[in-house]
């Protein structure tokens, strides 16, 4: 009873795989006769370029066409019969100006006709025209701008900003060449950096204008920041000969953060701390107020501990002045 229950039941299942397989090739070839739409993309090559020419901005390498037919059909220039490529050749068009304008639609009918069914129609091309930029060697060498914007962490510093290579070569028209002064990167934007960063950046299109090498590379070095303190004695500027400055205390700390690459450079004589003697003159009392004349590169955030002393002015015997 088992074992024929078990081959009715395969008999069925068997007989449902047949039918649903029967009704799945009918869809299959009643879908496939319907017209639809579908986009392709066909490559495109330029050929016969002279050694002499160089083209300053590439065709496109490939354009994107709308094809309307059977689907069947269209199924087969997907995976059988590709289409393409449109081949321009140099002798055949009209080299003059140093711009070349060509209708892609134009270019797409006789491979078309050649390659496609009879029923296929073409619906749209994108790009419309394929356009390219040439001419015979006329350059010049520009150098290299950095544009944007670039911030360290709040706990670090921005050590440098190198862009490498300093200056490229741009080959253009005479007409184009003249109107540029310099090949400015893409604006790069970057914050809260930490580390060492290298970024490579195209530089902005020129319309007609091609940049050797097409990138520089930006390097953005930052270094952590630390505190440290150091005693700086307190200077008088403007004194008359005669006159002495004499403060209370001789000497003040001033506390600054500075990279760690730079913290053993940085020493009391890297900075100038002074009081001036026009100022002076204008106290009603005998305290006066610091300031810095002088602050190291890579130096922040600096603070005077006393930020007010107490002083005299003293005059300067015969003998000091001599």
């Amino acid at each position: 009873m088992k074992n024929c229950w078990s081959r009715l039941w395969n008999r069925q299942f068997l007989t449902f795989l047949f039918f649903l397989l029967l009704s799945s090739v009918f869809w299959f070839l009643q879908s496939g006769y319907e017209t639809v739409e579908r986009e392709f993309s066909i490559p495109v090559r330029l050929v016969g370029v002279p050694d002499n020419v160089v083209l300053t901005t590439d065709p496109p390498t490939s354009v994107r066409v709308t094809l309307r037919d059977r689907a069947l059909t269209l199924i087969s220039y997907r995976y059988f019969r590709k289409l393409g490529p449109i081949v321009i050749k140099w002798d055949e068009v009209s080299t003059s100006g140093g711009h070349i304008s060509l209708s892609t639609g134009e270019l797409i009918k006789p491979l078309l006709s050649t390659q496609a069914a009879a029923g296929t129609k073409l619906v749209s091309v994108r790009p419309e025209t394929i356009e390219f930029y040439y001419n015979y060697g006329q350059s010049k060498v520009l150098p290299v701008v950095f544009q944007g914007k670039v911030t360290p962490d709040s706990a670090y510093s921005l050590v440098s900003l190198d862009v490498e290579p300093r200056y490229v070569r741009v080959y253009a028209s005479r007409t184009v060449l003249d109107t540029l002064t310099a090949a400015y990167i893409e604006p790069l934007r970057l914050k809260d950096l930490t580390d060492t960063t290298s970024v490579k950046c195209r530089f902005v299109k020129v319309p007609g204008a091609k940049f050797v090498p097409q990138s520089a590379r930006v390097t953005i070095i930052t270094d952590r920041m630390i505190e440290k303190t150091v005693q700086v004695p307190v200077q008088g500027v403007n004194f008359p000969a005669s006159k002495t400055l004499r403060t209370f205390p001789p000497k003040v700390n001033i506390t600054f953060q500075v990279g760690m690459s730079q913290y053993k450079r940085i020493t009391p004589e890297s900075f100038v701390l002074v009081v001036n003697y026009a100022d002076l003159l204008k106290n009603t009392d005998n305290r006066c107020h610091l300031s810095l004349k002088s602050v190291p590169i890579g130096v922040r955030r600096a603070r005077i501990n006393p930020a007010d002393v107490e002083y005299v002015i003293e005059d300067s015997s015969p003998d000091e002045l001599e």
